[in-house]
Formats: C-alpha cells, sequence, structure tokens
C-alpha cells in the first residue's frame, strides 16, 4: 500500500518547501535561467536548487515549451522517492533507459498507465488534463474535489480538474478554462508542481502543539493528536525542517539522527548534532528557540602588585594559564587580580568563589580545597574582592581553580597556576 501523500514527498523537497517559506532571500535569483519571467521564478527557483528538475541548457529553462509524458513520469517519480531501479516491468515497449525505471515505478503505484497497454508514448506532449491526473493520483488529492467554473473541466479529467482547483492548486487558463486539452508548458508544470508542495506542507495532517527543548542535542515535539499507527518516526522527521542560526552568522541545516514516538503516540523525541559550544537560534517548523549552549570563556588579565609592574596573563580561551610573580623579601604583596570572562549571561555583581587546590607552601598548605579568595563581576570583568591576607603571599607554587556558570547553566572552571619567587639581586662589583 502506498503511505498517504503528506509523507510521500522527498524529505529534501520538503525541507526546501519550509526554507522557502521562512528565507525565501535563500532561495532568490538561484537558477540562471534566463528565459524564467516572474511569473514563474519562484517556482522554478525551488525545483532547480531541490534538483528536481534542470533547464533545457545551463541558461534556459524552456519556460514555454511542451513538456513530455516522459520527462513529466521521471521528475515526478523523483520527487516522490519511488524505487525506479526495482520497480516491477510496467510491459510497455516504447520506453528506453533514461525513463523506463521511472514510468515503471509509477505504473506499479498506480499514478500513471500507457495511451494502449504496451504503449506509453513518452516523447507525446504532456496535456493539462492528464498532469492535472498526475498530480492528483501522486499525492492523493482527490477528496478536495469541488465543482469548478471551467466549460471544459469535462471527461476523463473532470475529477482531477476539480480536486485541483478544490486544493487552489489551479486556477485554470482564465475564469472559465483550465485548458485540459492544451499541452502544458514547463512553466506551467512548474507552478503546478511547486503549488502542490506549498498544499501539502500547509495541509499535512500531522500537526505540532509544542516542543519542548531537552538539551543541546535533543527536543520533542508534542503533536495535538495520537499519530496513527501507519506512520513511523522517519516519516514525522522527514516532515519537519530544522535548522540553527548561529550568533557568528552562520547557519546550519540539522538532520535527525534518531527519532522515537512515545507509547500513547503523541509525541516524538528526536536527537540530532550536538550544539554545545554554540550560541544562536533553533528553528524547527514554525517554532524558534533562542539557545545558548557555549561555556564562559576566559581571556587577558593582569595581577596588580605593591612597588612593582604590573604582571600580565592570558587564558586565550583554554581553562588554564601559568603567571610568575616576583617576590621581594620572600613574598609577594598582591594589589589586586582582574581578568575577562566572556559570557553575554553574566550578571552585574555575580560572584565566584576562588578555591586553593594546592600549593606547596607549608604555612598555606591548611587551606588546600576551601576559599582563597572571591571574584566579583562589574559588567566588563572579574575582579578579587580585597583582603589583607593578600599583603603577604611566601614564595612558592599556588594552584587556583575557580568554577564560572552563566544565567543558563553553562560553566568552565578555570586553572591559574601562580609562582611566587624572589627577585635575583645583582651583585655588588665594586671595589
Amino acid at each position: 500500500m502506498r503511505k498517504p501523500f503528506q509523507k510521500f514527498v522527498t524529505a529534501g523537497a520538503t525541507a526546501a518547501i519550509v526554507a522557502t517559506a521562512v528565507a525565501p532571500a535563500a532561495f532568490a535569483a538561484e537558477h540562471p535561467f534566463t528565459d524564467v519571467g516572474p511569473n514563474y521564478s519562484e517556482a522554478v527557483d525551488f525545483l532547480y536548487v531541490t534538483e528536481i528538475i534542470q533547464g533545457t541548457s545551463t541558461t534556459t529553462f524552456g519556460t514555454y515549451l511542451n513538456l513530455t509524458r516522459g520527462d513529466a513520469a521521471v521528475i515526478l517519480a523523483n520527487v516522490l522517492g519511488l524505487d525506479t531501479e526495482n520497480a516491477k516491468d510496467a510491459g510497455f515497449k516504447d520506453l528506453f533507459p533514461r525513463i523506463r525505471g521511472a514510468v515503471n515505478a509509477l505504473a506499479e503505484e498506480g499514478i500513471i498507465s500507457g495511451v494502449t497497454k504496451d504503449k506509453f508514448d513518452p516523447h507525446a506532449p504532456l496535456s493539462r488534463g492528464a498532469m492535472a491526473k498526475l498530480l492528483v493520483k501522486a499525492f492523493e488529492l482527490e477528496e478536495y474535489s469541488t465543482k469548478t467554473p471551467f466549460n471544459d473541466a469535462a471527461g476523463v479529467f473532470k475529477p482531477y480538474i476539480e480536486a485541483l482547483y478544490g486544493t487552489e492548486i489551479t486556477s485554470g487558463k482564465s475564469p472559465t478554462s483550465y485548458g485540459t486539452y492544451q499541452e502544458i508548458t514547463r512553466g506551467d508544470f512548474a507552478n503546478l508542481l511547486y503549488n502542490t508542495f506549498i498544499f501539502i506542507l500547509e495541509n499535512g495532517s500531522i500537526y505540532v502543539e509544542s516542543v519542548n527543548i531537552i538539551d543541546s542535542k535533543s527536543f520533542t515535539l508534542q503533536l495535538e493528536e495520537p499519530l496513527d499507527d501507519e506512520y513511523t518516526a522517519e516519516d514525522i522527521t522527514d516532515l519537519f525542517y530544522f535548522w540553527a542560526d548561529f550568533n557568528d552568522g552562520t547557519s546550519l541545516d540539522l538532520i535527525a539522527n534518531t527519532s522515537v514516538i512515545s507509547t500513547d503516540r503523541k509525541s516524538i523525541t528526536i536527537t540530532h548534532r550536538d550544539l554545545t559550544g554554540e550560541e544562536g537560534v533553533l528553528f524547527i517548523g514554525d517554532f524558534e528557540f533562542p539557545f545558548d549552549y557555549a561555556a564562559p570563556k576566559a581571556k587577558a588579565g593582569v595581577i596588580q602588585l605593591e612597588g612593582v609592574d604590573p604582571v600580565n596573563f592570558d587564558f586565550a580561551g583554554k581553562t588554564t594559564t601559568n603567571v610568575t610573580l616576583p617576590a621581594t623579601n620572600g613574598s609577594a604583596n598582591l594589589n589586586g587580580i582582574e581578568f575577562t570572562v566572556e559570557d553575554a549571561n553574566f550578571t552585574n555583581n555575580q560572584t565566584v568563589t576562588v578555591i586553593l587546590k594546592s600549593t606547596d607552601v607549608a604555612a598555606a598548605k591548611p587551606g588546600e580545597g576551601l576559599t582563597w579568595g572571591t571574584l566579583t563581576y562589574d559588567g566588563d570583568k572579574w575582579a578579587l574582592v580585597d583582603d589583607a591576607k593578600y599583603d603577604f603571599i611566601p614564595v612558592g607554587h599556588y594552584t587556583l581553580e575557580t568554577q564560572f556558570k552563566d544565567s543558563n547553566e553553562n560553566s568552565t572552571t578555570l586553572t591559574l597556576e601562580i609562582s611566587v619567587e624572589d627577585l635575583p639581586v645583582a651583585s655588588d662589583t665594586s671595589q
């Protein structure tokens, strides 16, 4: 049995429809064709970018040329993602290699038929009426049939024209004529096929009520109604296009790694590429979610000392750095530490605790694992809160550790390795 039309279109085409709707600039002027006017440009852009259809040359689309039955079959089989390699032979004797698999696959699905039992007539132009039949049968649009104002909507093609009219995929060649027996041009074909895609996207039977972001690599789609049993998790992910726009101006189309339908079939959980370390906006269908999975990043800083020049240091985006402080008479007099840790979600007057992780100074050993100091955020930099104990820091090595956490619970632990060393004493060479 063939799948319902809502999930019968290839995932790439569905994704591109969404992208066209939400980011039309991404598809603007993508095609290279000089013979495509404004009435056809949007449809041709889409069909060209998604590689559903090519031009008749590198610079012409053949907008006003007739579409043959064979070419229509190839395009439609491609759109539907049919297995053209293993389809049962339909029995047509006039098929050539380029179209054989497509025609056989469409015939196997009951979408297309020959002009006789053993003749398909692939080079014959396709009529607008026949095109209506192909689209309606391919995408199962029969239920949308409604009475038309067209005086030429009659005969075998009548119900298919009525279905296209009911979906508003077509409004006819004029208010009273569909042009049933006219040969369809490549331009009109592009418009009808594109309009069919849009209709499917806007009228699919699966509706998302809400989206719950679980973490940096997964989210859950909450559905308005339980899924029919015939739908698989993969079918659903084919229908939803999701991507991330990052703060650095780049974008990334996301692909479902796994998808699991809940027991009650009212939700589906999807995993994707981990966005840890990134900031931006996640777009899932009509929903958008700003995200910040980037841990704070440390940069440069300075240590102020009494009586000597300041000492600079730089984490340079890493989590550990080393600094050597000059001592005078066996100790350093620390006036302050100040450095930058970048993150958009720090708050003014936020504080963090500095821990003395280890030291080789016997007098300081009892303080290992305990609070050594406090840093406070002033909207630009983190600064050490002054304490009298910093006036005397004996020669030796000190490993200080601090965890920085932003309001989104992203955290990074920084380690500052400080060596306090005596200044070399110049020898007296006078006699």
